[in-house]
């Protein structure tokens, strides 16, 4: 049975919020947030009242595409999630590095697009998961750009044969598709789904950058009609599918509860 979740980050009382009503209505929560999970106040809220009881972890740290020192990198994740057990974690296999001006500088920098960059990420993921017990997936990221002789799409089947496991974001491919002028439907069909084990669906935003009209990631707002037929197919299609998750961190309750009737339906 596929499980849904939603997103949850770090906790500024003076800025966020969180609804319970929203929270006791999904079946985990991924929280993405930069402390430790059992230091944030928001989850301890949601662990203490019961709201929720599993969690998962979207690493924020971690650049599944670097050289990494498999024992050292396991230790520090273990350390952070002291307290707790993480169902799965996801990572990017991009670099968390913003700056500068311009379309290629507009979101993090992606990961070159090459065999040789499938390699090690997929050696990391299966090492990561070795040492923490728990399944590590590698995340299609969001990019307007990228380097290398792969598409996205190619890069996801280099790593599924590698025997990485994957988190298929949906609003990430959807959005790099449409940017891109590629055929959403013939690339959505080419998807190494039999690698899948989670899918996020967020909402987009679209967004004019010169004469280009872009589709931008944004987890303000409820998916796009386009975002949950993928997610129908993503059901059908991934026979190991196990968790869907909602990034809605940014957005108002309302938001969240029409994001979450939305992918209730798609997932009936």
């Amino acid at each position: 049975m596929t499980r849904i979740g939603i997103s949850v980050s770090d906790f500024v009382p003076a800025l966020g919020h969180l609804d319970d009503t929203v929270y006791r209505r999904v079946s985990y929560v991924e929280y993405g947030g930069h402390h430790p999970p059992a230091n944030d106040p928001g989850m301890r809220h949601l662990f203490e009242e019961g709201i929720v009881s599993d969690m998962t972890r979207h690493l924020v740290s971690v650049e599944l595409p670097d050289v990494l020192d498999i024992e050292d990198e396991a230790r520090l994740i273990a350390e952070n999630h002291a307290g707790t057990e993480p169902r799965y974690m996801v990572t990017d296999f991009g670099f968390w590095r913003l700056g500068g001006r311009g379309e290629r500088n507009l979101w993090f920098r992606p990961a070159l697009l090459d065999r040789e960059v499938a390699g090690r990420i997929a050696r990391n993921v299966q090492g990561l998961s070795a040492k923490l017990g728990a399944p590590v997936h590698a995340e299609n990221p969001f990019s307007l750009t990228h380097g290398g002789d792969l598409s996205p799409r190619e890069f996801m089947q280099e790593l599924a044969e590698r025997g990485a496991t994957l988190c298929f974001d949906i609003g990430h491919f959807y959005a790099a598709c449409v940017n891109e002028g590629l055929d959403v439907e013939r690339e959505v069909d080419r998807v190494p789904f039999e690698a899948v084990r989670v899918a996020h669906i967020a909402g987009l935003s679209e967004v004019g950058y010169g004469d280009r009209r872009l589709l931008l990631d944004n987890h303000n707002v409820p998916p796009l009609g386009g975002c949950l037929e993928v997610l129908r197919i993503v059901k059908k299609r991934a026979p190991k599918l196990g968790w869907v998750t909602y990034e809605a961190e940014l957005a108002p309750a309302e938001v969240q509860h029409r994001g979450l009737d939305a992918i209730e339906r798609a997932m009936a």
